[in-house]
């Protein structure tokens, strides 16, 4: 990976850290892997990156869409709705 492509990376990661969540499109992590498929290997960066940023304190989530993903920390999600059967 360039050093220019790291740099953004990291960007992406350190964004979605300090303010919940980034956008990363399919045409930057194909460009920025250098690669025609996304395998396990990029996930593995990717999560390895993630705990280098924040300190192993969790993981690195992901929501796929038609341009590319929005990543955010695990802690970061919650229901749209929130559950009400339990106050039953």
């Amino acid at each position: 990976m360039d050093k220019r492509h790291q740099n953004a990376l990291t960007s992406r990661l350190e964004d979605a850290f300090l303010n919940g969540c980034s956008h990363i499109t399919w045409n930057e992590l194909y460009r920025w892997y250098g690669v025609q498929k996304l395998a396990a290997r990029t996930w593995r960066d990717l999560q390895t990156r993630w705990e280098d940023i924040s300190e192993s304190e969790s993981r690195l989530m992901r929501i796929e869409g038609r341009g590319g993903i929005f990543i955010y920390d695990e802690h970061c999600g919650q229901p749209v709705y929130p559950d009400t059967s339990a106050d039953e």
